[in-house]
């Protein structure tokens, strides 16, 4: 998809059910490759990211049936001595999570992928499977890599300050190591995306332990003996355009989501409450209602995801709003700050980065015009620049619009259904 046409929405109302976490279901389906009894994951859904997971357990020999919208994993990876390459696709996750998968292996890994995945750094995983021991050749620290060498070192000290993404991977690789492995992190980001991955450890009774986010001790040669059923929650990060999109302009609920999960992106629920919209619960189901606009100020360091959709909610606030933590936004699917700074002028709305902190000068959207918005090639972004046709006397057109695959593929159907 090239480029959608949304037309002005003046009544937002509906009921949606939120579509699965891509990010829990990569890494369950990631530790369910490890597993050495049947491992069935449903809710799973087809995002793209989700179907690059698949493909990468099938390319190391997993054994899995696809049912229906849930996988039943029933052998897991087996080891042929040959050399291994993952195409990760444009799943930044896989690249950094998979890349740990070689510390299993003596032979050499290669990981690969496409689209801007190739422009994101890979920093922190070359260092830490240096640390490791493994022999790593880079593109200038970029995709593809060629990881080889053994495992020969089990303590190691790694940087958690752009992403837990290789953490991650490591901890949920670590149970299944030879030895016992110690981790310090240093600066560590984004701790709900390894609280997460801790949870999962827990549900798969792996043992682990931990000091804070700073360290962590898990024990080697560990199994997964048992059945495991698991069934992927809601996405709070998809639920995050949904629940902009009624405190703009209606009333929206939207069924499946956890309300106490650990996905970091349900700190969506706090800025919609500091804007002024009505929340209520039933059970696991969300009720967001359109009440007032009131400029806010948020720290979504811990969630840079959620900038895209906070920018629109600022936007739409009579007057100054401020969210923290836009350092955290260099290495996504685009360079998200001057993204929101370049696609919100077009609309007549002013957007200051200084300091680690994004100012958007919200109440004067310019709602008469045709609007045409450059997604960047970035899911969140597409989805995000959708919210403005709410309101709006005129229609907007989103360019690269099929972004959205990536994590909601059916974002514009349910938009468009309310």
């Amino acid at each position: 998809m090239n480029e959608v046409v949304l037309f002005p929405k003046t009544n937002i109302r509906g009921t949606i059910k939120v579509p699965p976490s891509k990010s829990y279901a990569q890494r369950v389906i990631a530790l369910s490759a490890l597993s050495q009894d049947n491992v069935v994951i449903s809710n799973i859904g087809n995002s793209e990211d989700v179907q690059a997971a698949k493909k990468i357990i099938a390319s190391l020999g997993v054994q899995f049936i696809e049912d229906n919208d849930s996988l039943i994993v029933i052998r897991p990876i087996e080891n042929t001595n040959q050399p291994i390459e993952i195409d990760c696709g444009e799943s930044g996750l896989s690249t950094r999570l998979f890349s740990a998968f070689s510390l299993l292996f003596d032979q050499e890994v290669i990981i690969n992928g496409s689209g801007s995945l190739k422009n994101r750094t890979m920093d922190m995983a070359i260092e830490g499977l240096q640390q490791f021991g493994k022999n790593v050749i880079s593109n200038d620290g970029k995709i593809p890599l060629v990881i080889s060498g053994k495992t020969s070192n089990y303590s190691v000290e790694l940087d958690g300050s752009i992403s837990s993404q290789f953490i991650t991977g490591v901890l949920l690789v670590a149970p299944f190591l030879n030895k016992d492995t110690e981790i310090v992190v240093k600066n560590p980001t984004s701790k709900p995306y390894l609280s997460m991955t801790l949870e999962l450890l827990r549900d798969f009774q792996l043992e682990f332990d931990q000091s804070g986010f700073h360290y962590f001790k898990i024990e080697g040669n560990q199994e997964v003996a048992r059945p495991v059923d698991y069934v992927v929650e809601g996405d709070w990060s998809s639920a995050s355009f949904l629940t902009v999109s009624a405190a703009l302009g209606g009333e929206v609920e939207l069924l499946g989501l956890k309300k106490y999960s650990k996905q970091g992106d349900r700190r969506i629920i706090d800025a919609l409450e500091k804007f002024g919209a009505s929340i209520e619960w039933n059970r696991n189901d969300l009720k967001v209602k359109k009440n007032q606009m009131i400029p806010f100020e948020i720290d979504a360091t811990e969630c840079p995801d959620l900038f895209p959709p906070l920018a629109v909610l600022a936007a739409y606030a009579n007057g100054k709003s401020t969210i923290i933590g836009s350092d955290r936004l260099l290495h996504k699917e685009s360079n998200r700050a001057t993204a929101i700074q370049t696609e919100f002028s077009k609309i007549g709305i002013k957007v200051l980065i200084e300091d680690n902190k994004m100012h958007i000068y919200g109440g004067t959207i310019n709602r008469d015009k045709v609007v045409e918005f450059f997604s960047h090639n970035d899911h969140r972004m597409a989805m995000a620049l959708s919210l403005f046709s709410i309101g709006s006397t005129a229609e907007i057109i989103i360019h690269d619009s099929g972004a959205i695959d990536k994590s909601y593929p059916h974002f514009y159907d349910d938009f468009n259904s309310l």
